[in-house]
């Protein structure tokens, strides 16, 4: 089941809180630092402007400091399909980081990788992030990432991850029941609107990631001709 406990967010509640409060100075200094075209990955709308993810004090740490290749990582973990993999793992019961596994195998060996603990457990926290910024938190603890082992990796599943932490969808009344805990009531204002538009996927990623959307054969035949 989820933990339904605010201090299990990483974005959610920060940006409502910051967004309520006025105090979102550092978070577009820091947009601007990291994005410099002015084209904001995950924003939510107009009235709320600035990168989600940003409002992770961890993640903002990691993608400046760009430690352990973050920013490439990020990249890779939030790029569409990457995405799509994720949410469909879910929708299965799956974890969320083995969708990935393969990706992150080949890009960083694990016999290879000197850092491969504090990797993980940075692709780890960004997973969690993305999630929730599609509107899941953690449904169970660690979970069995269950693998084929075998010395041809075209033969098996990858084993970069071992153990994983599986998502579920908030619901409406899950987002109620989170809501409940916040005194303030401007704060609470600001993350009831800011759930809704998540929960309900009209924020402006949600629009630009269209992950729902089907990409027909004769598109796909477009594209590669233009």
């Amino acid at each position: 089941m989820i933990d339904l406990n605010l201090t299990k967010l990483s974005v959610l509640h920060r940006a409502a809180v910051a967004y309520a409060t006025d105090n979102v100075a550092e978070i577009a200094r820091k947009a601007e630092e990291l994005y410099p075209s002015g084209a904001y990955p995950f924003a939510l709308s107009d009235d709320y402007p600035l990168p989600l993810h940003l409002f992770s004090p961890r993640l903002s740490a990691m993608l400046s400091r760009n430690d352990t290749d973050a920013g490439a990582i990020w990249k890779l973990i939030t790029a569409r399909e990457n995405i799509i993999r994720m949410l469909a793992a879910t929708e299965i019961e799956r974890t969320a980081a083995e969708s990935l596994g393969r990706q992150l195998e080949e890009s960083y060996p694990p016999q290879s990788d000197p850092s491969m603990i504090k990797r993980k457990q940075m692709i780890g926290y960004m997973i969690k992030v993305v999630m929730e910024c599609f509107g899941h938190m953690v449904y169970t603890g660690r979970m069995q990432v269950s693998t084929t082992r075998g010395d041809q990796i075209e033969n098996r599943r990858s084993n970069y991850f071992t153990t994983a932490s599986r998502y579920a969808p908030l619901s409406d009344r899950d987002a109620r029941e989170l809501s409940k805990q916040i005194e303030d009531p401007a704060i609470k204002e600001s993350f009831k609107a800011i759930t809704k538009l998540v929960l309900s996927g009209k924020t402006a990623y949600h629009r630009q990631y269209d992950v729902y959307g089907l990409t027909y054969w004769d598109t796909i035949l477009q594209g590669r001709q233009s």
